[in-house]
C-alpha cells in the first residue's frame, strides 16, 4: 500500500502529497531529471489557472512569470471583536480590515463572521527554490525543494486538462536499488535516504512506479 506525507513547506497551500514509509523515506539530492532543462514557466499555450474538482482546495496558475499555487485560507472573526475594534467593519456582506486596502465577502453564522482570504504562492520564478524541468512540450517535472533536497511531481497538459502526480512508491520498494549513490541518515526510527541518480540510472526508473494518484485539473475559462 502506498503511503504519503505532506511537506512542511507546501502544503498548507498545495495539498501536495509526498511519500513516507514507516521506516524508510526517499528524496533526491538534485532536481530531476539529471541533466534536464530547467525553465521558469511552461509553454505559453498552457498559461492560465487550473482547478481540481477533487479533494483539494488549491489551484495552479501558469504565467510568463512562473508557476503559482493559489488557495484560500478560511477563518472567522467574532461580532464582538468587530464591535470593539476600529480596524474591522462589515458592510453589505463584506468584511473590511483583514486584507490591506481591500475587503472580502463574509457570512454571519451565530456570533461569528466566516471569511476566506486568497493566497498566491510562487512555486517557480526568481524568488522560488523549487525547480521546474521541461521533459517535453506538454510534460514537466516540478521539483519541490525542502532543506536542500527535492521531491518530484509530474505535470502533464492534455488539452484543457492538467494532470498532476506526486512522488510516491510502494512500502519496501527495491526500485531505487539501481541508484548507486545513496546517502542515509536517521531521525528516530525513520531512515531518510537521499538519492543522486545519474542520467542512465534515472532512465531505468519506471515513472509510473514512483508517481502517485493522478489528479485532474481543468482550465478555468
Amino acid at each position: 500500500m502506498k503511503h504519503f506525507q505532506r511537506t512542511l513547506y507546501i502544503f498548507f497551500l498545495l495539498g501536495t502529497t509526498f511519500h513516507v514509509s514507516a521506516q524508510r523515506s526517499y528524496d533526491f539530492a538534485i532536481p530531476l531529471p539529471p541533466s534536464g532543462t530547467s525553465v521558469n514557466n511552461v509553454s505559453e499555450r498552457y498559461y492560465g489557472t487550473y482547478s481540481c474538482a477533487g479533494p483539494t482546495d488549491v489551484d495552479y496558475e501558469f504565467t510568463a512569470k512562473g508557476v503559482f499555487a493559489v488557495s484560500w485560507n478560511f477563518n472567522s472573526i467574532s461580532r464582538e471583536t468587530i464591535r470593539e475594534s476600529s480596524k474591522y467593519r462589515v458592510s453589505n456582506g463584506w468584511l473590511h480590515g483583514v486584507v490591506e486596502n481591500d475587503s472580502v465577502p463574509c457570512e454571519l453564522e451565530g456570533e461569528y463572521y466566516h471569511f476566506a482570504v486568497k493566497t498566491r504562492e510562487e512555486l517557480t520564478g526568481e524568488d522560488a527554490a523549487h525547480v521546474l524541468s521541461r521533459i517535453s512540450d506538454r510534460t514537466y517535472i516540478l521539483n519541490f525543494e525542502e532543506g536542500g533536497h527535492f521531491t518530484p511531481s509530474i505535470f502533464e497538459f492534455k488539452g484543457n486538462e492538467l494532470h498532476v502526480r506526486h512522488f510516491s512508491y510502494e512500502e519496501g520498494t527495491t526500485l531505487f536499488d539501481v541508484i548507486s549513490e545513496q546517502l542515509e541518515r536517521s531521525e528516530g526510527n525513520l531512515t531518510l535516504i537521499t538519492l543522486r541518480p545519474t542520467k542512465e540510472e534515472w532512465e531505468k526508473l519506471p515513472i509510473e512506479a514512483i508517481a502517485g494518484e493522478r489528479r485532474i485539473y481543468l482550465k478555468k475559462e
